[in-house]
């Protein structure tokens, strides 16, 4: 009888010690893979008819801006004590040669003219649009909540890069 107790023991040991490595395997892969997507529905397409404008900011003419992408923030921006939504605007920088860099900036609109403030070391280096971290951008940084999200729309977006005429919407990853 002692031995049969033994084996139950070694047993019911034995299945919870790979319940425990299972529970924290899962737990382990389900955190790697919310950190790398966007949540469904964040990345919001740039009007093309708004590309003009940001590639406006350009400081070398031969560059250009493709597959824009933006994430709402849940902070805003203060004009002149007038709070604005917030967007994370990232888009591909893309010198001649066709190497592309995502640069990211915040905008206050994503389907009209709105203000537009580099955030990004490859935004500010790429163009002439103000630096954020002013009192209207107050805290936005590309450690707040969407910045690195809009560069992941970018990063995913580059296979099939936004067309020319398509209005802004929410896309399923």
């Amino acid at each position: 009888m002692a031995l049969r107790l033994l084996d139950k023991r070694s047993v019911t040991r034995t299945a919870i010690m790979r319940g425990r490595i299972l529970l924290v395997a899962l737990a382990m892969i389900f955190s790697a893979t919310c950190k790398r997507t966007p949540p469904p529905n964040a990345c919001l397409q740039f009007s093309s008819d708004l590309m003009p404008d940001l590639a406006g900011g350009l400081i070398r003419k031969d560059f250009r801006i493709a597959n824009a992408w933006a994430v709402k923030s849940d902070q805003t921006i203060d004009s002149s004590g007038v709070k604005f939504p917030a967007y994370f605007l990232s888009a591909d920088i893309v010198a001649p040669s066709g190497e592309a860099v995502p640069g990211t900036w915040v905008t206050t609109e994503i389907t009209k003219p709105g203000l537009i403030y580099s955030v990004s070391p490859q935004a500010q280096k790429y163009t002439t649009w103000a630096k954020s971290g002013d009192a209207s951008t107050a805290g936005i940084t590309m450690e707040s909540a969407g910045a690195k999200e809009s560069v992941a729309c970018v990063l995913n977006g580059r296979a099939a890069a936004p067309q020319a005429g398509v209005t802004p919407k929410a896309t399923t990853p």
